[in-house]
């Protein structure tokens, strides 16, 4: 279950799912994906999508008393009418493939909704539960966090508890859910695609890059500096004007900083103003969302990536640049824990402290030779230990 993965590899969202699920189908699995999008059932690439279609939801109401015996109208809260829509269509697919196991990517809605579903269906069918941070990590300062409600708290609890397995994808997850109640926790890092994404550099590929760099603005840039998130205050994105305005203070070479996401627009404006403020127009060019077709080329166009993100699951922008061959600068949130190696390739920094941030990648600037060094390292983490052919094998 994963509610708004998408169809094709162009497609961003739940992009980590995709590429999970196209790598069980290459193994002989035979995956279904039931998603909460209104639609008719599809299959593209021998994945077969089950969505919502509109003449069912007068069918689906008509369930509500079997799963929430104290709504008897139509009165009941929006979100709980959602969760019914969702766990009547993932029932409605458990009907129709007999699954050996269900398997939902996070706890709230998917794992929750699946719940229900089984209630209603096959109930010893074993349900498998993957945490990927949003249903876990909590930043209260910033809204983030489906938890944040008491009523999704619990709802995420119960589903902790009574799913037969729960895999963490970072360590730092693991311990979160075994406080939470769970009990059958593993650890399973989220992989990347290491074909895909890959340091080598063809004569096609060259001209490409070149061309994105100058649509960027920053072909003239000595180094460039790449970070590829949504721009949300979570990610920490503000913290990035403070870091470019000490990295610049103190370099003699020209360095650009590509942010590269979409968000919300009054944060963006934000973002815009505070590096007007430190006259670094011309130093942080904002790109805006790129196509999840581009982005192995943009990790190309790039000499070091960086992470402001306060909170995390196991981030595949950050597995991404690894794999394609980059040193990392993060700060140590989440699965970045288990991606960097201090001074291996790249460098782990406290939480919001922006100061240590700039003199690493000013260490980076000053010392092509690591930037290179750092980046062979993270290369090899990447195929050794997140390798997803690998992962799809265990």
């Amino acid at each position: 279950m994963a509610s708004t993965v998408g169809s094709t590899p162009k497609e961003l969202a739940y992009s980590f799912v995709y590429d999970e699920i196209t790598g069980l189908i290459k193994y002989g699995v035979d995956v279904h994906v039931v998603r909460f999008k209104f639609g008719k059932p599809n299959c593209f690439s021998g994945i077969c999508f089950h969505d919502i279609e509109k003449c069912e939801l007068l069918s689906a109401w008509r369930t509500i008393k079997s799963l929430y015996k104290m709504f008897s109208s139509i009165t009941a809260p929006r979100s709980t009418f959602v969760e019914l829509l969702y766990s009547h269509a993932i029932s409605k697919a458990i009907r129709l493939i007999n699954p050996h196991i269900v398997h939902a990517h996070f706890a709230y809605p998917e794992g929750w909704c699946t719940l229900l579903a089984k209630s209603v269906t096959v109930k010893n069918i074993p349900l498998v539960v993957t945490v990927h941070g949003y249903d876990i990590n909590v930043l209260p300062e910033y809204g983030y966090g489906v938890r944040l409600l008491r009523k999704y708290d619990a709802k995420v609890k119960v589903v902790l508890k009574r799913a037969n397995c729960i895999i963490a994808v970072s360590r730092d997850l693991a311990l979160k859910v075994k406080e939470l109640g769970a009990e059958n926790v593993v650890y399973i890092p989220n992989g990347v695609d290491t074909s895909t994404f890959n340091p080598i550099i063809t004569p096609s590929e060259r001209e490409k890059i070149d061309l994105l760099k100058r649509k960027w603005g920053v072909e003239d840039a000595d180094v460039v500096i790449g970070f590829f998130r949504h721009l949300k205050p979570w990610y920490g994105v503000h913290y990035i004007p403070l870091i470019a305005k000490l990295v610049l203070r103190n370099v003699g070479i020209k360095v650009k900083f590509v942010l590269a996401g979409d968000g919300g627009a009054k944060y963006i404006k934000m973002l815009h103003k505070i590096s007007s403020k430190f006259n670094l127009e011309n130093n942080i060019i904002y790109v805006g969302k790129l196509p999840r077709t581009i982005m192995p080329l943009a990790y190309k166009a790039v000499d070091i990536a960086i992470n402001t993100s306060l909170t995390d699951g196991m981030p595949p922008s950050t597995l991404e640049a690894m794999a394609s061959g980059k040193p990392v600068v993060s700060f140590a949130s989440g699965g970045n824990k288990d991606l960097i190696l201090n001074w291996f390739n790249g460098f782990l920094i406290p939480l919001g402290d922006y100061r240590t941030f700039a003199e690493k990648l000013l260490y980076l600037i000053e010392n092509p030779s690591e930037i290179r060094r750092m980046g062979i390292n993270s290369r090899r983490l990447a195929e050794e230990r997140f390798n997803i052919n690998k992962k799809l094998t265990m």
